[in-house]
């Protein structure tokens, strides 16, 4: 194959002496070195130095035999091979090794492609949640990061997204290379950035998603000899979105062509698939327990690769994986063990084995039980019929069926054809049911499944295989890898020219390696696959058969694809895309036949185990009824046809997506980390592609740079015109530097990038070279002669001013020795007089330090000597004092006993007493006569008795459970008394050794009398435990038997209680029924008196009451005396009666008053209304010019009683009196004045602010609940007029209100006084009642009957105005809630209407800072929604805070929990709801100030003292306004989740998407300190063309904009500093953070001269926080600074202190080493740094998280936490010291009509 890059020829003037190129090398492919020689027209033989010190020489024949020239320096680590300038073979394997090898960078783009190489080592740090978030959301702005699997995804999901399109990411490579893995990655980022899953639901998608995995790595991969985990298969797993792509739906995955072959064969080395071994592993797990399977050596199909085991691979723990899985994707437990069943059928199949006998093969005998149970117990199939037709097959012909009986052999691949079947229909019944799982959430809204319009799909296939020996599942492997190489190209060709379009570049012709004839062989008509179908359709088809086909077919001979070995064998050859690969035809007809016996499926289908049947069942064949076998589902189609169709859907559906591409590589054969190969991966690179799309971009223009990039870069190449040229106008400087410096023709200039031919970029870095060389010299030249002129001045000066010195030196230096000699002796007696007081002090501290001890020793022998007899003491008192109250408390005992018999006594006497009592005569009277009080009576009594019972009971209670911890006590005392107990024993024992010890030796005198101390104690200790605890057990049992006593006599009295409130109930029922019916004569009585009394009522009711009375009673008592006296015979009944009118007359007289009471309210309420009214009309009138007339009269008048008054003070001088009177009348009228000039002043203000607003064009107003005045000025100059009408309708206004408040409060008055009347004549009538009556019962009847009738006269008109009355009351209630009725003005616009506040200072009217609120419901909408942010700026600050403070303690005075509680309630509804979704700036910053105040409020006026600094700072008038009835507590609990929430949003819905886009352009991209880097370059030139980099500093300027604007919009609120504090400091996080990520993934800002711009950026955002007083929050940015200083610092070992150091203690050390491995050096200025130093800086690094007591989280943390935002910290207090007393209520507000202040 030709080397890529091979047939570019480049200049002459590029081969020069020195020159870097590549030279081929047997092992190393490619090995740098140098030309010893020019090379000219002349030169025939090369000669170089290679880098491994030996010298190579080779001929050429034409300049395109010259050997590959190296990229510069510059371009060596990029992170896209198609920036390289010089685009071949070697650069290519180059780059990529020094990023794997040297920089340990696993990724690279190559295009469109990235190549991703497999490290062998655990890279887990490069996929973790935080790496996911950093790459996603950024869209297409990924490819300025580092590459990454990630990016790929992110860009997937991006497009996807954003053109409504489908995307795909093809992963490929050979087996070991890491596809499954990279494939796994892509699927878990899609889950994590579109996830579905909601709390409290289901499984999500994306679990589902990523649960898939195991079972298909379990069922689908195996090891093999380059790849402990090689997918045997092929898979495309499409993703599906919804809601716009925001989340996942559903997912669905199609397989390809598993490796069935390995289920019977492994070679050496390798395993079958990981699931047998995983079952065999976890055999006791309970879901397989019952399979009694064995261990993997003892199944045929387990042992023949060998060790079966894998290092660093648990079989155990992936089964268990496994099982969660399939508990994951919906399968029940029942499901799980039929699939595993099946499984273990397999393996006892795989040991059935075959003997040859006669004629035919039969199982052999030694796999009778295997088969047998494979038979019974695991398959439920027909043993005998297995056994048949293992060993026998039926042959059909056209009339005659043949049995023909099989060898060993034969029937070994019988069973191995039925093995793979069996194992082929569970993968895809499987795969089948995974798809089902994963669109188990997605319904259809028809039968017909819609089709999916947005997927991410994602292809895990296969790489190019080629090996030793070549078979059939090579060949559909390259040829699949064929149809997506074709894919690959056209797509890169298209983008290719799509982005020379985009630039408006000249059409590049881009000629690409078209494999459509190795396609054709492989899949045209007469190609390798219809050939091999049709001898699979021949009984006796062959493979020699195929190939002899193949031999003489005449187009296949002249297609050049097609080739054959030159010696004859069973081979030919393909020239494949990537190479030529040999395939050896044995098996190719039988593998792709894949047929089975009818017999032997017929078998397994008629099996009696359910699952097994429905999974063989779309296999099986079914004879029709002409006898003639089918196939239930068409006909049986081939292995290659099947795979050709399915790869024709794959390229449909991948062409209907945007490809995105992975291409894996295998670093080396050893699976070493981090070793690269160079032969296996040039192999690799060949055969995925990436050499071909390096050679589509190199045919074009590969290298591109943006103008802004290049003309940085490389500014030195033209000076001729202004040297700002560069910066001011990059793509004309680009244009001149290469027209300059380069050919016509290999430079190309487009829109927005200079594109460059291959090389271009290797010349302009050798022309810079050399215009920097030479500048060197230069500088160097000029600044050694000034250097040599100034140290000859410097060396001359200085030797005469020595000359001059020396001597006058010498002579001072003996002076000095004299001087010095004469000090020493002085300090020599100074030392030594000071060692001999040093020792004296020593010795004189230690002779006290002894004294010390020794009296401190005897002190303490004192001492516990006092203490014993002290003890001893108290002990004998509390023993005396325990028999005393012993004796005490028996005696009282025993008094108790006597008293409760006394008692009972008594008690038995009164009750006989009262039995007797209730049953005479007299006392049921009484108890008729005040039944209803004696009822009221024993209820209240029965209600105490019950209460005061169950306060006993919990006393009860209370006493048995200190009873119960008296006995837990006493229990701990009597183990602590064994315990003791066994301490007296021991020092018994103790003692009895002493007394033997001491006849022994008295030495031991002293501690046997030490012991016995000891245990005299313990015994006295034990005495006085023992005695309190009989003591306190002795008080307990008194009182628990007291308790049961009282609570007996409760018992006792209650039951007595109960009884007699059944008797008193029975005789109120009595009593009930009787004043029923004395309602219904009360009734027939009115109804009387109204048929006789209407005729006269309506003549003249107040002439003829009396006799209208008369007769009314004279016709009662005709009509009724017999009926009365029958009803009530005797006087007392009568007396009863005249009671029973007298209770309704005051409740008649009573409802009169509530009706008179009414009616009062109804008038007042009316008055009020009709003052609003007026008020109402008067606020939108537009003129009252008379009164404005008058009132200037008045003035005028005033004026001049004013000035004679003046005259007459100086006339009457001497009077100090009347001079006093008229001063204070005087300094009152003038402070009227000065009020009204104050408001004249305050109008005339805001009437010039309109005017300087609208300008000279009359405008409308915006409305008054915006927080400005209305009105303008007229066109034709009416301004004065306006305002006039202004202060005229102001002053009319405030006359009417006053003189309504003066009116209600005279209508109070007067209600006042008549209630008062009202209550002393209710007063003399009660008196009058109770006087004696000198008449008869008769009389005093007949007159209570009369009164009885005018009574009942008045109740009925009271009746019937009462209704009326309440009727109007409810009409005038509801007109002042919410009147919106016309009034008289209805062509008055609202937005005329001006309202102003009164400026009221000395005279503003006293309240206590209480608000009383009428209206609940209106208070809380115009405080929270019809205030709006515009408006709460020009009023108090933090108004609505105080106002619900204020209304809160009005509830609070009034003791009226419930009205605290829905005012609350109210003001929170509503107030949750404007926060949730309000993403307003203003409205979250107001809401967040207001509420964060009143949690403040509530927290310096709570009424308890819970925390003492919250009242500290109060005044006594501020302590008066504490909370006085109730705890507030839960209403600032919940003050402070609307503080928090209200913070969260402002934060995250308002601030978060306006400020986070300008964090990275204003701090990264911000290039304002570019004058630095361009001092003393001349600017003036710069004109028009400047506007670029006024849009550049722009970003910055708007960073700070923002971040100003949110601090001004937090003060004008009145936010205090806690407030500012946290928003700012988290804004300032937000600012590191974002900034610091992006550049450790941005190697494009890791280099000298961005760190210089970013630390400029910094610093001016710090400038602002000093400027602003937040000094505090620049350590926040500190992160980034010393990122900056690490940039700009010396990278190498002498400076690695320093590196690990203080300069970078902000960072982590894993965020250092990220910096350092982007860091991008000058390779003009420093060198690479080598992954040696970087390894001792992450050491260094570590050591120091160690030293400093670091958590593990922190050391292995690599991104900071970009926009987190805590909860708020309400944790510190705020102190205001607002006078409530001041506060006033706003008229723009119209909050006079719900609330006042009182």
């Amino acid at each position: 194959m030709e080397t890529l890059g091979r047939g570019y020829v480049f200049p002459l003037e590029n081969y020069k002496k020195g020159a870097r190129v590549w030279h081929r090398h047997p092992h190393l492919i490619w090995i740098g070195g140098q030309l010893e020689h020019d090379v000219s027209f002349e030169t025939r033989k090369i000669r170089l130095k290679l880098d491994d010190d030996t010298t190579a020489e080779f001929d050429i024949s034409s300049f395109e035999q010259l050997p590959f020239l190296r990229n510069p320096q510059i371009l060596v680590g990029k992170d896209d091979l198609t920036l390289l300038s010089y685009l071949h073979e070697p650069a290519v394997l180059h780059n990529l090794e020094f990023r794997f090898v040297d920089r340990q960078t696993i990724y690279t783009y190559c295009g469109i492609v990235l190549v991703a190489i497999n490290p062998y080592s655990d890279c887990s740090h490069l996929y973790g949640e935080d790496i996911i978030q950093v790459y996603r959301g950024i869209g297409k702005s990924v490819r300025e990061l580092d590459p990454h699997i990630f990016a790929v995804a992110e860009e997937a999901f991006f497009d996807m997204r954003e053109f409504s399109k489908s995307q795909s990411i093809i992963v490929s490579g050979e087996s070991g290379a890491g596809k499954t893995v990279s494939a796994k990655f892509v699927m878990r980022y899609l889950a994590s950035v579109a996830s579905s899953n909601k709390k409290g639901g289901t499984t999500g998608i994306e679990q589902r998603v990523l649960a898939s995995n195991p079972i298909m790595e379990s069922i689908g991969n195996a090891k093999t000899i380059r790849n402990d985990n090689s997918s045997r298969f092929g898979k495309f797993i499409q993703i599906n979105f919804a809601d716009n792509g925001k989340r996942i739906a559903g997912a669905e995955m199609k397989t390809y062509l598993l490796e069935k072959s390995r289920l019977v064969f492994q070679a050496p080395g390798e395993r079958n698939y990981h699931i047998f071994y995983q079952m065999c592993a976890a055999r006791h797990h309970p879901i397989v327990k019952d399979l009694h399977l064995g261990g993997c050596e003892s199944y045929s199909y387990l042992v023949q690769g060998g060790d079966s085991r894998i290092p660093g691979v648990y079989d155990k723990h992936d089964f268990d994986d496994l099982v969660n899985a399939l508990g994951l994707l919906g399968f029940d437990e029942k499901q799980s063990a039929d699939v595993f069943r099946l499984l273990a059928g397999i393996l006892l199949l795989g040991n059935v084995h075959f003997d040859n006998g006669e004629g035919c093969s039969a199982v052999a005998a030694s796999s009778s039980t295997e088969i047998a149970q494979l038979c019974s117990q695991i398959w439920n199939i027909d043993e005998n019929a297995l056994r048949i037709w293992l060993t026998r097959r039926e042959i059909r012909a056209v009339n005659e069926v043949v049995t023909k009986s099989l060898t060993k052999d034969e029937a070994i691949r019988s069973r191995d054809a039925l093995t793979k079947m069996v194992y082929s229909q569970l993968f895809n019944y499987l795969v089948e049911k995974i798809n089902g799982a994963l669109n188990e959430n997605v319904t259809a809204a028809t039968p017909m499944k819609k089709k999916i319009e947005r997927f991410i799909g994602v292809l895990d296939i296969y790489g190019f295989e080629t090996f030793d020996v070549n078979s059939f599942e090579q060949f559909c492997i390259n040829y699949a890898n064929e149809k997506l190489q074709q894919q690959f190209n056209q797509h890169v060709f298209k983008l290719e020219q799509e982005e020379y379009v985009r630039e408006e570049i000249d059409w590049v012709r881009v000629d690409f390696h078209d494999n459509q004839p190795a396609i054709d062989l492989i899949e045209g008509p007469i190609g390798l696959i219809s050939l091999l179908d049709e001898q699979c359709k021949r009984l006796n088809g062959s493979d020699i058969d195929w190939l002899s086909q193949l031999n003489n077919n005449s187009e296949l001979k002249r297609n050049p694809q097609l080739t054959f070995p030159r010696v004859r064998c069973n081979d030919f050859i393909v020239r494949h895309f990537a190479a030529d690969v040999t395939y050896t035809i044995d098996g190719f007809v039988e593998k792709n036949r894949d047929a089975i016996g009818e017999q032997l499926l017929n078998v397994i289908a008629s099996s009696q185990f359910e699952f097994m049947r429905n999974v063989v069942e779309s296999a099986r064949i079914i004879p029709p009824s002409n006898g003639t076998p089918t196939l239930k589902r068409g006909g049986k189609r081939t292995v290659a046809s099947q795979f050709r169709d399915s790869l024709k859907e794959l390229m449909n559906v991948l062409c209907s997506t945007r490809p995105h591409y992975v291409r894996c590589i295998k670093p080396n054969d050893s699976k070493t980390s981090f070793e690269f190969e160079p032969k296996r991966a040039i192999q690799q690179l060949r055969a995925c592609g990436v050499l071909e799309t390096v050679r589509i971009s190199a045919a074009g223009f590969p290298s591109r740079y943006p103008y802004d990039e290049f003309a940085r870069r490389y500014r030195v190449l033209y000076t001729k015109q202004s040297v700002a040229l560069w910066r001011d106008s990059p793509k004309e400087f680009a244009k001149l530097a290469c027209e300059e410096c380069l050919e016509d023709g290999k430079f190309a200039l487009g829109k927005s990038k200079i594109f460059l031919r291959t090389g271009q970029v290797a010349i302009l870095e050798r022309v810079r070279l050399e215009k920097l060389s030479s500048a060197a010299v230069m500088i160097q030249k000029t600044w050694k002669g000034f250097v040599a002129r100034r140290n000859y001045e410097t060396k001359k000066k200085a030797l005469l001013i020595v000359q001059a010195s020396l001597k006058a030196f010498l002579a001072f230096r003996r002076i000095k020795y004299l001087q010095m000699h004469r000090a020493a002796i002085t300090m020599q007696t100074a030392v030594r007089g000071f060692i001999e007081r040093q020792k004296y002090n020593r010795l004189r501290k230690c002779v006290i330090a002894i004294q010390s001890h020794y009296r401190a020793q005897v002190v303490r022998r004192y001492v516990e000597k006092i203490r014993y007899e002290k003890s001893a003491i108290a002990i004998q008192s509390a023993w005396r004092g325990y028999q005393v109250r012993k004796e005490q408390i028996a005696r009282r005992k025993k008094i108790i006993m006597v008293q409760c018999a006394v008692r009972k006594f008594l008690a038995k006497k009164r009750l006989r007493e009262l039995k007797i009592e209730a049953r005479s005569v007299v006392h049921l009277q009484k108890l008729n006569t005040g039944f209803e009080n004696k009822i009221i009576e024993l209820q209240m009594r029965l209600d105490s008795v019950t209460g005061r019972a169950k306060e006993e009971s919990e006393k009860l209670a209370a006493a048995n459970r200190e009873v119960e911890k008296t006995h837990a006590e006493l229990a701990m005392m009597e183990a602590e008394r064994l315990t003791l107990l066994e301490a007296r024993h021991r020092a018994e024992v103790l003692q009895a050794e002493v007394e033997r010890l001491e006849t022994e030796c008295d030495v031991k005198e002293g501690q046997r009398g030490g012991l016995e101390n000891k245990m005299v104690e313990l015994q006295s200790k034990l005495d006085q435990i023992q005695a309190e605890s009989s003591l306190k057990i002795m008080e307990l049992t008194e009182a628990n038997d007291k308790l049961n006593a009282e609570k007996l006599t409760w018992n006792e009295e209650k039951d007595r209680l109960i009884v007699e409130l059944n008797a008193e109930r029975s005789t109120r029922s009595a009593l009930d029924s009787e004043v029923v019916a004395m309602k219904e004569q009360l009734i027939k009585n009115v109804n009387l008196f109204e048929s006789g009394a209407m005729s006269s009522r309506l003549s003249n009711v107040r002439r003829n009451d009396e006799s209208r009375t008369t007769s009314n009673l004279s016709d009662i008592q005709l009509s009724q005396p017999t009926t009365i006296i029958s009803a009530r015979g005797s006087p007392e009944a009568q007396l009863d009666d005249v009671a029973l009118i007298i209770r309704q007359q005051n409740m008649i007289n009573e409802m009169r008053q509530r009706m008179e009471h009414s009616q009062r309210e109804t008038a007042r309420m009316k008055a009020m209304l009709e003052a609003s009214s007026l008020i109402e009309s008067l606020d939108k009138k537009t003129s009252l010019r008379a009164f404005e007339t008058s009132k200037m009269i008045e003035l005028e008048n005033a004026y001049t009683r004013l000035k004679a008054d003046m005259e007459k003070l100086i006339i009457e001088r001497d009077n100090s009196n009347n001079i006093h009177a008229v001063f204070e009348r005087i300094m009152e009228e003038n402070e009227r004045y000065r009020e009204e000039a104050a408001e004249l002043r305050a109008m005339l203000s805001s009437h010039f602010e309109k005017q300087s607003v609208n300008g000279s064009t009359a405008r409308r107003s915006p409305r008054p609940d915006s927080g400005h005045c209305s009105g303008a000025d007229s066109e034709d100059g009416s301004s004065n007029v306006d305002l006039e009408e202004d202060l005229c309708v102001e002053r009319q206004c405030r006359y009417l209100k006053n003189l309504a408040e003066n009116l209600t409060r005279m209508l109070t008055n007067q209600n006042l006084e008549m209630e008062r009347l009202q209550n002393q004549q209710r007063m003399s009538e009660q008196q009058i009642s109770m006087r004696p009556s000198d008449c008869s019962l008769d009389e005093a009847v007949r007159g209570v009957h009369k009164h009885v009738q005018l009574l009942a006269q008045q109740n009925m008109d009271l009746n019937e105005k009462l209704c009326r009355q309440s009727e109007e009351l409810t009409e005038a209630r509801a007109q002042l809630r919410g009147y919106s009725g016309p009034l008289g003005l209805e062509n008055t616009s609202d937005e005329d209407i001006i309202r102003l506040e009164t400026f009221q200072k000395d005279k503003a009217i006293p309240h206590q800072g209480l608000l009383e609120v009428y209206n609940v419901p209106e208070f809380s909408r115009i405080i929270v929604c019809e205030l709006k942010p515009r408006l709460a700026r020009l009023l108090t600050k933090n108004l609505p805070a105080y106002l619900l403070f204020a209304a809160f303690r009005t509830h609070d005075e009034n003791k009226d929990e419930t009205a605290l509680t829905s005012l609350f309630s109210s003001v929170h509804i509503v107030l949750k709801d404007t926060i949730s979704n309000s993403h307003d700036l203003e409205l979250l910053s107001l809401w967040l100030v207001n509420t964060w105040r009143l949690f403040n409020l509530l927290r310096q006026y709570a009424g308890n003292d819970t925390n003492p600094e919250w009242q500290a700072a109060n005044t006594e008038q501020q302590a008066k306004y504490r909370f006085k009835s109730y705890d507030v507590t839960p209403i600032r609990d919940q003050l402070k989740l609307r503080v928090e929430e209200c913070y969260m949003n402002l934060m995250k819905k308002a601030i978060e998407h306006a400020f986070c886009p300008k964090i990275v352009p204003g701090i990264l991209h911000n290039e304002s300190s570019s004058d630095l880097m361009t001092a003393g370059q001349d600017r003036r030139e710069r004109g028009s063309s400047a506007s670029s980099e006024n849009t550049q500093k722009k970003t910055l300027d708007d960073l700070l904009k923002y971040v100003d604007m949110v601090h001004s919009r937090l003060l004008t609120y009145g936010a205090d500093a806690i407030i500012v504090n946290q928003v700012i400091g988290h804004m300032c996080h937000w600012m590191c953070s974002l900034a610091l990520n992006n550049m450790m993934f941005r190697r494009e800002l890791c280099n000298f001269e961005k760190a210089i711009q970013i630390k400029h950026n910094v610093t001016e955002v710090q400038s602002w926080l000093q400027a602003k007083g937040l000094s505090s929050f620049r350590e926040h940015l500190e992160p980034l600074v010393q990122a900056c200083h690490l940039l700009q610092s010396r990278k190498d070992e002498s400076n690695l202190d320093t590196l690990c150091g203080e300069m970078t203690s902000k960072l982590k050390p894993r965020q250092v080493v990220a910096i350092l491995q982007h860091y991008d050096p000058d390779p003009d200025m420093e060198e690479e740094m080598s992954p040696a130093f970087l390894i001792k800086v992450q050491k260094k690094l570590n050591e120091r998280a160690a030293a400093n007591g670091d958590p593990i989280e922190d050391k292995n943390a690599l991104i900071m936490r970009g926009t987190y935002a805590p909860p708020f910290d309400t944790t510190p207090f705020s102190y205001s010291d607002f006078p409530l007393e001041t506060l006033s209520l706003p008229s723009c507000l119209h909050l006079q009509n719900v609330c006042r202040l009182i």
